[in-house]
């Protein structure tokens, strides 16, 4: 069943050169779908518009990981942020083999480990282990290799397609050509606005689509 976003629209008082307009999208079953777009041009506008309009009450609640941490992470340590998102019953034997996954071998000590201490790639991942954990019905990952090793993004990209055999939507905002290349869709924002949209392997190969204009890297 495809997926479909309404239109959307955003503006803030304080800069009256940008506003966010947005068509209603439609995007495949299949895969994860990629948002790309030059600094500035609306991605994490995108995001956050996007789970603030979601609907409870018809299921359709999008989960957003910011790209700015200190939104997300409010408690001292993994173990009470988890807590703090309403988790009742926390399998320890589950969350520790996603820390191990992303790179944390001692995973026991690292639940308790305040966030505080922590470098801002160990924040970030940290972050990622909570998203991956919760398995929210929708999700919207912003820039989530930001401070990430290689060999962690391989993991993170396999964690996005195990979340789609479940049957959860999720949304990554990224420059990265290898997210990039491995979503079914892409959405790409230019100047606030949805420049080009659709399946992922006809844009790549349309002659005409030029990666570079969205800011996407590849290396």
């Amino acid at each position: 069943m495809s997926l479909i976003l309404a239109p959307m629209s955003r503006s803030y008082g304080n800069n009256q050169e940008f506003t966010l307009q947005t068509p209603e999208l439609t995007l495949s079953d299949i895969g994860y779908t990629c948002l790309i777009g030059q600094n500035g041009s609306g991605k994490s506008s995108f995001g956050e518009s996007l789970a603030k309009s979601s609907i409870p009450d018809k299921l359709v609640k999008w989960y957003y990981l910011p790209q700015y941490l200190e939104r997300f992470l409010f408690a001292e340590n993994l173990i009470e942020q988890l807590a703090g998102l309403f988790l009742q019953n926390l399998d320890r034997n589950r969350l520790s083999g996603l820390l191990r996954e992303m790179g944390f071998p001692d995973s026991n000590s690292i639940m308790e480990f305040p966030f505080i201490l922590m470098s801002g790639g160990e924040r970030r991942r940290i972050a990622l282990v909570c998203a991956l954990y919760l398995e929210p019905g929708y999700l919207i990952l912003d820039e989530p290799d930001i401070s990430v090793a290689a060999k962690e993004n391989v993991v993170l990209l396999a964690k996005i397609n195990n979340l789609r055999a479940i049957n959860t939507r999720v949304i990554l905002i990224s420059h990265n050509y290898e997210f990039v290349k491995g979503s079914s869709d892409l959405i790409c924002l230019f100047e606030g606005s949805v420049d080009r949209v659709g399946r992922t392997q006809e844009l790549l190969s349309d002659e005409t689509f030029d990666l570079y204009k969205y800011g996407v890297r590849f290396q």
